[in-house]
């Protein structure tokens, strides 16, 4: 009986462990791992803002391109140079997570 206690406690030292590890990798992908806004991402986990956003303007239209971090938006100055603050259409909404879709964010301004 002596060793059947003996394995249940080194079970609970390891599964306390294995959830310490786990919480500390949370933490560190939280502070280190998200990209900054308009850094490049292939997910919107990959983003501190969770949107990654696989689409770009060429002119007016919206076109595939290379992921880039972005956020929510009113006016084209909160985006930044290079960016414009666009409404979000077919394609483009559907790169963002399905809840807390913005009506409007940041878009790359694509080279013609």
């Amino acid at each position: 009986m002596a060793s059947w206690r003996g394995v249940k406690e080194r079970l609970g030292t390891i599964v306390v462990v294995l959830g310490m590890l786990l919480v500390g990798l949370l933490v560190w992908w939280n502070m280190f791992g998200q990209g900054p806004y308009k850094d490049t991402c292939r997910v919107s986990l990959g983003c501190r803002s969770y949107l990654c956003l696989e689409h770009g303007l060429r002119g007016d239209a919206q076109v595939p391109a290379a992921g880039r971090c972005t956020k929510a938006c009113s006016t084209d100055e909160a985006c930044g140079e290079g960016y414009r603050c666009v409404k979000l259409e077919g394609p483009a909404r559907d790169d963002l997570p399905p809840f807390g879709k913005p009506s409007k964010a940041c878009m790359r301004v694509l080279a013609p």
